[in-house]
């Protein structure tokens, strides 16, 4: 449980009353008797405070302790000082009309506790307040279960936010009755002006300053809350460089990591050549090479010899004479592509776009060019029975019968980026 009240939410020169003590001041007061009054102040009890003259009283009620004690705060400025001690602040149990204990001040400025006016002095803090001065004052009653273990704490601060004070003291084994505290009320002093600011009563343990000095150790809650809460500092994590340091430090890179691209280094680097692997063509290299001509594919002529040989993509096959056997068509030599080489070494510089036949597979080590399949033709059948040659649908004579020869001629093309080639054409021509 925590209660408090800044006055500060009021309007100089106007009642505190119930109705207009809560809001921005804190909590509201149950009970307000005369005419306590809002008035200016300076310094950290700026903007308000109340004024409270005789006959005046704010007060609060039902108030439920989770134990026995009750803890107060209150900021006080005396106008003068009474001529005999008398209390300005009561703690009560309205419902059995006891009082269980007083704040007293005396003509010397002694700040007192009793349990009531007529009681003996419980403790006391002789020359702790001074007419025209503020001061913090702080409690503490605890209400003992008998009338021979109460408690009572007392300090007073003459530097009003200070956080530590010499002016204290304490008493135990006191009878404050039995009574739990269930009202808390500054009250007047009659004769007298006094002035009274951030009053604020809990259960939970000693409230402390409303404004501290050194924000770290404040206890005061910054709303108002079942229970003081400690305020304090926020951690705060920041990206980057801090705004202010004592030296400069340097920026680090961001270590970046590039495909295909040397690494920068102090010293200038070669960039090595990366070893690509190329079907049918060659690596550049740092020096010039000779371009090669491209492999040719000829066209190979008709074998001639004393037995009649199949003329490729012929329509007729002339026998040269009759034998006492059919003999076998040979076939004719082909010329396989040698095994593409895969070396370290830089190779040439092959034409672009070239069409390849047959290229090796890539491989660890070279494979050979297998050799294609031919189709070979198959023997001519000979039956007892010569057949007349027909050429073009009518019949020749002759012991060969009709040969078609074949020629080749070199013909230059040209070429753009790729080097020059040879090619082959092929004319065939009938004999007479």
């Amino acid at each position: 449980m925590l209660r408090r009240n800044s006055f500060n939410g009021g309007t100089a020169g106007t009642s505190v009353t119930v109705a207009n003590s809560g809001g921005t001041n804190g909590d509201a007061f149950q009970v307000t008797n005369g005419s306590p009054t809002y008035v200016a102040a300076t310094g950290t009890r700026a903007p308000l405070a109340a004024q409270l003259n005789d006959p005046d009283t704010v007060q609060w009620r039902n108030i439920v302790t989770a134990g026995r004690e009750l803890w107060i705060r209150a900021y006080i400025m005396f106008a003068s000082l009474p001529s005999a001690e008398d209390w300005w602040f009561e703690l009560n149990q309205a419902a059995t009309s006891t009082a269980v204990a007083r704040l007293t001040v005396g003509p010397t400025g002694t700040i007192a506790i009793r349990r009531d006016i007529s009681n003996p002095i419980l403790c006391s803090i002789p020359a702790a307040v001074t007419p025209g001065q503020w001061v913090r004052i702080e409690a503490r009653v605890l209400v003992g279960a008998t009338t021979s273990n109460g408690a009572v704490n007392l300090w007073v601060y003459q530097t009003p936010e200070a956080a530590t004070t010499t002016l204290q003291v304490s008493a135990t084994g006191v009878n404050v009755g039995t009574a739990v505290i269930d009202e808390a009320a500054i009250v007047y002093l009659p004769g007298y002006t006094l002035t009274a600011d951030d009053f604020a009563i809990s259960d939970q343990g000693k409230i402390g300053a409303a404004f501290p000095s050194n924000p770290a150790v404040v206890v005061q809650a910054a709303a108002t809350s079942e229970q003081a809460q400690l305020v304090g500092r926020r951690k705060q994590r920041t990206l980057g460089q801090p705004a202010f340091q004592e030296t400069a430090a340097p920026i680090r890179p961001v270590k970046l990591r590039t495909l295909g691209h040397a690494a920068e280094a102090a010293t200038v680097l070669p960039i090595t050549a990366r070893k690509i692997r190329i079907l049918g063509t060659a690596g550049e290299s740092g020096t010039v090479l000779p371009v090669v001509g491209a492999h040719r594919l000829l066209v190979g002529p008709a074998a001639e010899g004393d037995q009649a040989q199949p003329v490729t993509n012929g329509t007729f096959i002339g026998a040269a004479a009759e034998t006492g056997q059919a003999l076998l068509i040979t076939p004719r030599k082909t010329w396989t592509l040698g095994a593409a080489l895969d070396i370290s070494s830089a190779a040439t510089v092959r034409p672009a776009r070239a069409r390849l036949v047959g290229p090796a597979a890539s491989s660890e080590v070279a494979q050979p060019v297998g050799r294609r399949k031919i189709r070979l033709v198959g023997p001519a059948v000979e039956t007892g029975q010569a057949q007349p040659l027909r050429l073009l649908g009518r019949e020749v004579t002759g012991v060969d019968g009709p040969h078609r020869t074949w020629s080749a001629v070199l013909t230059r093309r040209l070429w753009s980026a790729d080097p020059p080639r040879r090619t082959w054409s092929a004319a065939r021509t009938k004999e007479p």
